[in-house]
């Protein structure tokens, strides 16, 4: 006679398949990642962070340091317009070889931001007239020869002036102050006429830039 064995139903029987044991193994990685983050954290892996995922709110300022950012990863279409100003880029970061041909125009420049001084260094060139006036206080005035103050070579002339360093007896009056550009002649001229005797004396300056 057959003997008929019974199954305690208190006791179900768990079948264990292949894709049961992956499903509890990558649970328990996942349990043990979020386990070992301090309190308080979340552990983001980069796996998990798609495209527009993090957005500009969502960082805390400093949290992206020079270091974390891939070379060439932020490009020019990538910079929204007038997102980088002045006090935001360091004492020589921009450097001739930054600069696109064309990219610096008239309307990119702040009015007064390019002078002189700010091209290079300047230096002032001075050249006396001397008065050759032989009596003073007669009916006839005498010019002076024409005065050249040179830059020196390589230099470029930024401006002029003249001025009388000794007006005499006052009769006395600029017939030429004009600027020299030609080549690698560039400077500013001066001339003057008198009638006082030789006693007066003028000075031709140039503003040159190194």
């Amino acid at each position: 006679m057959s003997q008929v064995r019974g199954v305690r139903p208190d006791r179900p029987t768990v079948i264990a398949t292949a894709a049961l044991l992956v499903a509890i193994a990558a649970l328990i990685a996942a349990l043990g990642g979020i386990a070992g983050a301090a309190p308080g954290q979340t552990v983001v892996r980069k796996v998990v962070v798609r495209k527009g995922m993090v957005h500009k709110g969502e960082i805390a300022p400093g949290a992206v340091t020079n270091k974390a950012i891939a070379h060439g990863a932020v490009s020019a279409n990538k910079i929204r317009k007038e997102a980088i100003t002045a006090p935001k880029l360091a004492k020589a970061s921009v450097t001739p070889e930054a600069i696109a041909a064309d990219a610096v125009t008239a309307g990119a420049i702040a009015p007064g931001s390019i002078y002189g001084g700010a091209l290079g260094q300047e230096s002032i060139v001075t050249k006396p007239v001397v008065d050759l006036d032989a009596v003073a206080s007669n009916i006839e005035w005498t010019a002076s020869n024409v005065e050249t103050a040179l830059c020196g070579p390589g230099e470029r002339l930024l401006g002029g002036g003249f001025a009388f360093t000794n007006p005499g007896n006052r009769e006395a009056a600029w017939l030429q102050a004009l600027p020299v550009i030609g080549g690698e002649t560039n400077g500013f001229t001066g001339r003057i006429t008198t009638n006082s005797g030789g006693t007066a004396a003028g000075e031709v300056a140039a503003i040159c830039l190194k």
